[in-house]
C-alpha cells in the first residue's frame, strides 16, 4: 500500500480530535488543530494529509509506519485483541467509556498504554501468521500420555486419509459415546490386513484428537477437548485458554506433531514404533 493510501485510510475513518494531534506530534509533526464540521472537516482531513506528505522523510515514514500499526488494529478482531490484551493489566487507567470505532480505539490505546496496544499486536500477528505444513505420521500409532498429570487418556477420534494413487479421501470417526475405541482401533479390527495406516501410500492429511482431562477436586467427571490437526498446516489451538495453550503445545513437540522446519522439534525424542 502506498504513503497516500495508509494515511487517506487513517484518516478517511478517523474524525480528527485532539488524540490524532497528539499522536502527530509525537512522530514529530506539531499541527494547529482545525475547523471539524461540516465541509471544514474534509478540508482539515485534507490539510493533515498534505502536512504529512510535505513532512521531512523521517517524520513522514514515522507517521506512517505507526499509522501502519494503528491500521493493523482497526477491525473488530484488532478491538478484541485489544480488549483481551487490556483485561491482562489490572494497573492500566480506566479506558473511554464512549462508544468508539475500532480505529479510535486502537488509536487511543496505542497512545495511552503502549504497553497494552504492542500486546495486542503481537496477539493478532501470532493469529494472523499462515499456519506452517506438519507432518500427522506419528498418528499412525498411538500416541503416548502427555507428561502432564491432568490428562487422563487421548484418542484419535477422527483421521482422514489421502490415498496417493488414486487421489481420493476418505474419514474415519470412533463412536463419541465409546471413549475406549479410537479410529486406530477400528481400523485395526475391519482391515486387519489392509489397514491404511500401515501403508506408506495413504496420508493423514488432518485428525483430530480427544483428550480427557482428569476430574478437577470435587468434581465428578474431568473435561473434554478436541484438538484438530491439518497436515496443511492449522490446528484449532487458538481456541483454548492461554495455560492450555501452552500445555498443548509441548504435547505436540512431544508427539512430534510440529511443523517440519520448527527447530524444537529436534531436541524430542523420537517415538517408538
Amino acid at each position: 500500500m502506498s504513503s497516500s493510501a495508509i494515511h487517506f485510510e487513517f484518516l478517511l475513518k478517523l474524525t480528527p480530535d485532539q488524540v490524532m494531534y497528539d499522536f502527530l506530534a509525537q512522530c514529530g509533526l506539531r499541527l494547529q488543530t482545525g475547523q471539524m464540521a461540516g465541509e471544514n472537516l474534509v478540508h482539515e482531513k485534507l490539510r493533515i494529509a498534505v502536512a504529512i506528505e510535505c513532512a521531512p522523510s523521517s517524520v513522514r515514514d514515522l507517521v506512517l509506519a505507526r499509522m501502519r500499526r494503528v491500521l493493523q488494529l482497526s477491525d473488530e478482531a484488532g478491538m478484541a485483541a485489544l480488549s483481551a490484551a487490556a483485561r491482562m493489566c489490572p494497573a492500566r487507567e480506566a479506558e473511554p467509556t464512549w462508544h468508539q470505532t475500532p480505529i479510535a480505539y486502537a488509536l487511543w490505546m496505542f497512545m495511552h498504554h503502549r504497553a497494552v496496544f504492542d500486546a495486542a499486536s503481537r496477539l493478532r500477528e501470532r493469529d494472523a501468521r499462515p499456519f506452517e505444513a506438519m507432518t500427522l505420521d506419528t498418528l499412525r500409532r498411538p500416541l503416548p500420555l502427555p507428561d502432564d498429570l491432568v490428562v487422563g487418556s487421548v484418542r484419535l477420534q477422527e483421521a482422514t486419509l489421502l490415498d496417493e494413487v488414486t487421489g481420493g479421501e476418505f474419514t474415519v470417526r470412533a463412536p463419541v459415546t465409546d471413549g475406549g475405541v479410537d479410529v486406530l482401533d477400528l481400523l485395526a479390527a475391519w482391515l486387519p490386513t489392509d489397514n491404511p495406516m500401515r501403508m506408506d501410500r495413504f496420508q493423514v492429511v488432518s485428525a483430530t484428537l480427544r483428550v480427557s482431562f482428569l476430574p478437577e477436586p470435587g468434581q465428578g467427571a474431568g473435561r473434554v477437548e478436541m484438538l484438530r490437526l491439518k497436515r496443511r498446516g492449522g490446528c484449532n489451538l487458538g481456541q483454548f485458554d492461554a495455560q492450555t495453550q501452552a500445555r498443548i503445545t509441548g504435547w505436540l513437540h512431544q508427539w512430534r506433531l510440529t511443523p517440519a522446519n520448527d527447530p524444537a522439534i529436534a531436541s524430542v525424542t523420537p517415538l517408538v514404533s
